[in-house]
């Protein structure tokens, strides 16, 4: 069953009035649009040099956009060709073929790029017109996920799905059409009701009929005791990223698709935080931090993962998962113990000084 308009209604004065995501990101991200629409238009990428053609997107790529993550490893396979990645940006920049078509052709067809995927397409679209295009990546989706809406199908060819997309944002756009949010606003909106702690609460004040300062009251408190009692746990999850092969030896690795990394892996249930691939053994690894997080709370969450991850991306692959947590948690040990594709890993850390002087 999905919000209703008037909860999302709700939701929507919610972010504008009281998000704390929406105040530390939506200047940064309106002035990124603004820089980039300055070169993200056919008679600039034109008259652009190779050279400078491949700076702007490698500073572009990096960025995001100013929006969103994407995964560093397809930046170079897009630029490779300088000719055909002209070619292509300016075909999808052209009006004068409909937009489904130059979906299609992009993603599938004639023009497509290895590594040239729907959220790094449709962020030079709104770049180029904001008011026209939006953003659509795994975090849309996700969102939507959150409202209960099932906007497009899976059979749906990717210009016809985008249509699709661009319809929803209009229409949850006109539940508030007081409040006056564009596209990029309504993407930050999507981002934060499904992946930042502070939407999350929201949400589930909206279905609960709570009253939002009592949520954000509490959300404060709890906010300050995880960054006391988890910060080891994110500079861990840091760590592992940087040092996966060493940790995990070279067959297993952290996956990563068109949009995304294998760390923070979004997925319509939540984020994973480590999802990885050993190719060899066909493979798909689920990897989660305890992060203080009670024993029923940590199994339920990761096997609802696998279970994600089997059903959406593995195919024809085997999936098992990883537990790591500082000390031994005996409840913990007996939920997995008819698990069997469930693992636990402890961590140690080690601290020392040396005087130099």
């Amino acid at each position: 069953m999905g919000l209703s308009e008037e909860q999302i209604g709700k939701l929507l004065e919610w972010f504008v009035k009281m998000s704390e995501t929406r105040k530390r990101l939506s200047e940064q991200r309106r002035r990124a649009l603004e820089e980039n629409n300055k070169w993200i238009q056919p008679d600039v990428i034109r008259r652009m040099s190779d050279e400078e053609l491949e700076r702007r997107f490698i500073e572009y790529y990096k960025s995001g956009g100013g929006r969103q993550s994407l995964n560093q490893i397809n930046r170079d396979r897009i630029i490779r060709d300088k000719k055909r990645f002209r070619e292509t940006i300016l075909y999808l920049l052209d009006e004068d073929i409909e937009i489904k078509e130059r979906i299609e052709q992009i993603l599938g067809g004639k023009y497509h790029i290895e590594g040239f995927g729907r959220g790094i397409l449709t962020s030079f679209l709104m770049d180029y017109k904001p008011e026209k295009y939006c953003l659509w990546n795994n975090k849309t989706d996700m969102g939507f996920s959150v409202i209960g809406w099932k906007v497009y199908e899976s059979k749906d060819l990717w210009g016809s799905a985008y249509l699709k997309v661009l319809e929803a944002l209009q229409r949850i756009k006109d539940i508030r059409p007081d409040l006056n949010l564009s596209f990029l606003d309504i993407d930050l909106f999507l981002h934060t009701i499904s992946a930042e702690e502070e939407g999350m609460r929201a949400v589930k004040a909206v279905t609960e009929g709570v009253d939002f300062n009592l949520v954000e009251s509490k959300g404060e408190i709890s906010v300050v005791t995880e960054s006391m009692e988890f910060a080891m746990e994110k500079y861990l999850e840091e760590f592992i990223e940087a040092n996966f092969n060493k940790i995990f030896g070279a067959n297993l690795e952290l996956y990563q698709d068109e949009e995304s990394t294998g760390r923070q892996y979004p997925t319509p249930i939540g984020n994973i935080d480590l999802l990885a691939v050993d190719r060899e053994k066909k493979e798909f690894v689920v990897i989660e931090l305890k992060k203080g997080r009670s024993s029923d709370v940590v199994v339920g969450q990761i096997l609802r993962y696998m279970g994600w991850v089997k059903e959406n991306i593995a195919k024809d692959y085997n999936v098992r998962g990883i537990i790591i947590l500082k000390e031994r948690d005996e409840k913990l040990e007996y939920a997995l113990k008819l698990i069997p594709n469930v693992s636990l890993f402890l961590y140690e850390v080690s601290f020392s000084l040396k005087k130099i002087y």
